[in-house]
C-alpha cells in the first residue's frame, strides 16, 4: 500500500514547497516596489495560458464533454479566489507571522470538513498529527506585537477555510476526467473573481516588472501546484493532502533565509523539526482514499 502511495505522496510535497516559494517571492517582489494588488492580479495570466494550449491537445480527444465535474470544478475556483483575496488583505491588517497561522488552521479544518461533508472520521494519529503541526506552526513563525485587527483575523480564517476547500475538493475529483480542462477553467475563473475584487483599472499604473514577478509567482502559486493536486489529489484524499501541504511552512521559513535574509530562531527549528516529524507520522498512518 505504502509502495502505491510514493510518487503521489511525494509530488504533494512538489506542491507544497512550490506553495512554500510564494511568500518569499512576494516579499522580494514587495521589496522591488511591485504594489500587492499587481502582484495578485499578475499570478494569473501565465497559467491560464498555459492550461489553455494543454487544454486544446485534448480536445480533438474529448471533445465538448472533456470538462467533468464543472460543479466541482467552479466551487474549486471560488474557493481559490477567496484564498487569493483574503489572505492578501489579513497579511495588510495583522502581523504577517500571525496571518500565517490563521491561513494554517487548515490543518484542522479539512478534516473537519470531511467528516462533517464526507463523514469520514479523523483517525486517532491523524488527531494527533493535527496537535503536532499546529504546535509546530506556532513555533516556526514569528509572532510580533499587534495590533491584531478584528476583520484581519476574520480574513485570515477566511484564507484557511478558503484553502482548506481547495485542497478537500481538488481530492473529490474521479480520475476519469482530463486535468487540463479542470485547471484552465478553476485558474480562470478564479483570476476573474480577483480581478473583480481588486478592480486593477483603479488601481495606479501596473509597473512593467508586474508581469516578470507576477509571472514567477504563477508558476508556483497556480501552474504547478494545481495541476498536482488535481492529478495526485484524488488518491491520496483530504486529510493525507492537508497533512503533506502542511511542508508548505517549513519551505516557507527556509527560502525566506536564503532570499531575503530573514534570521531563523532556535523554536523556529523546533518548530519545523514537529512539523516535518508531525508530517511523516500522519503520512505513514494514514490510509489512502481513492475517490470512484
Amino acid at each position: 500500500m505504502l509502495k502505491t502511495r510514493v510518487l503521489p505522496m511525494s509530488m504533494i510535497l512538489l506542491a507544497a514547497m512550490s506553495y512554500g516559494a510564494v511568500t518569499p517571492l512576494v516579499k522580494v517582489a514587495v521589496q522591488s516596489h511591485i504594489p500587492v494588488g499587481w502582484i495578485t492580479v499578475m499570478q494569473y495570466p501565465l497559467p491560464v495560458a498555459a492550461f489553455l494550449l494543454l487544454s486544446l491537445k485534448v480536445l480533438p480527444r474529448r471533445g465538448p464533454k472533456m470538462l467533468a465535474q464543472p460543479g466541482l470544478v467552479a466551487a474549486i475556483a471560488l474557493a481559490a479566489a477567496l484564498t487569493s483575496v483574503t489572505y492578501y488583505r489579513s497579511i495588510a491588517l495583522l502581523p504577517p507571522g500571525f496571518a500565517i497561522v490563521l491561513l494554517f488552521q487548515f490543518a484542522w479544518m479539512v478534516p473537519g470538513l470531511e467528516w462533517a461533508l464526507y463523514h469520514k472520521r479523523p483517525t486517532r494519529v491523524h488527531l494527533f498529527t493535527i496537535v503536532g503541526i499546529l504546535a509546530g506552526t506556532f513555533l516556526a513563525v514569528p509572532l510580533t506585537p499587534g495590533p491584531y485587527h478584528l476583520y484581519g483575523i476574520l480574513y485570515g480564517l477566511a484564507a484557511g477555510l478558503g484553502y482548506s476547500l481547495t485542497l478537500l475538493w481538488s481530492s473529490r475529483f474521479q480520475t476519469g476526467g482530463s486535468l487540463w480542462p479542470r485547471a484552465l477553467a478553476t485558474t480562470l475563473l478564479s483570476g476573474i473573481i480577483v480581478v473583480l475584487a481588486y478592480h486593477p483599472w483603479d488601481m495606479s499604473v501596473m509597473p512593467q516588472s508586474a508581469w516578470i514577478w507576477g509571472s514567477a509567482i504563477g508558476i508556483f502559486s497556480q501552474l504547478m501546484p494545481i495541476w498536482i493536486l488535481y492529478r495526485h489529489a484524488p488518491s491520496l484524499g483530504g486529510n493525507l493532502t492537508a497533512i503533506l501541504a502542511s511542508a508548505e511552512l517549513p519551505v516557507a521559513v527556509a527560502l525566506s533565509h536564503l532570499l531575503v535574509s530573514e534570521p531563523i530562531t532556535w523554536h523556529q527549528w523546533v518548530g519545523i523539526s514537529l512539523m516535518l516529524c508531525s508530517i511523516s507520522a500522519g503520512s505513514l498512518s494514514e490510509p489512502s482514499t481513492q475517490v470512484h
